[in-house]
């Protein structure tokens, strides 16, 4: 398996893996690292599975395009991997949704204007029906153990700043229950490698009028929550 790990939400996976940890420069991938993405890979086992965690990402909004945002996903599928499990931390658009709830994303909005499979990566024409994997859901919910765990379509925009209100809003009229600035162009790249995709997003703050939102807020609810994270991972890790 490979994971993906979004802001805050390294230091408690890396404490979990019996690996070694190896520099993104000796990977050749993108490096310009951000608070919260410490740009470091960690190789290993965990539940007695072999695992990498990629504790960090490439962005579109950090002026990367498709190919360096989808490095790690197709490293991945280069090593090897059959699963890859998306984490991120998102903006909640659901007004029944907290501080600290896991999502599980069952569908997605790509509203980056982006798409990978122009960028050297097979099967253009890419059905994404069932794209995030029933099964793996399945898995998930069966150990959340105590985790708030919620479900549902995860909006992926390009960023860096977050929404307006009428933004927020547009995307809850479109179905959207989360927003974050990752994630949707990795699983157009994974689904096209063939690999099974779980995605999970750690509901960070709420995007709601009179309520704002700061970078630090976000690593702060990470860091929080990410014990929770890191438990589900562990019980799907366990039955694969």
């Amino acid at each position: 398996m490979a994971i993906v790990l979004g802001s805050g939400l390294a230091p408690v996976v890396r404490d979990r893996i019996d690996g070694t940890e190896v520099e993104y420069e000796r990977l050749h991938a993108p490096v310009r690292t951000l608070a919260g993405h410490p740009g470091i890979a960690i190789a290993g086992t965990w539940a007695g599975k072999r695992v990498v965690a990629f504790c960090g990402r490439a962005h579109l909004y950090q002026g990367y395009g498709t190919a360096e945002v989808t490095y790690f996903v197709r490293l991945a599928a280069a090593a090897g991997a059959k699963t890859i499990v998306l984490t991120n931390a998102a903006g909640g658009l659901n007004p029944s949704f907290a501080r600290g709830d896991l999502m599980l994303i069952a569908d997605h909005l790509n509203v980056t204007g982006a798409t990978p499979l122009q960028a050297g990566i097979p099967n253009p024409f890419l059905s994404m029906l069932g794209g995030y994997a029933p099964h793996l859901r399945v898995l998930a919910r069966a150990h959340a153990g105590e985790a708030p765990l919620r479900e549902g379509v995860y909006a992926g925009v390009r960023g860096p700043q977050y929404e307006t209100a009428a933004e927020a809003e547009a995307l809850r009229r479109l179905g959207a229950d989360a927003v974050g600035m990752s994630t949707v162009l990795e699983t157009l790249a994974a689904r096209a490698l063939g690999l099974d995709v779980l995605g999970i997003s750690l509901i960070t703050n709420l995007i709601a009028p009179g309520v704002g939102v700061e970078h630090e807020d976000v690593l702060a609810a990470s860091a929080g929550a990410a014990h929770h994270l890191a438990a589900l991972i562990e019980g799907v890790l366990s039955e694969l």
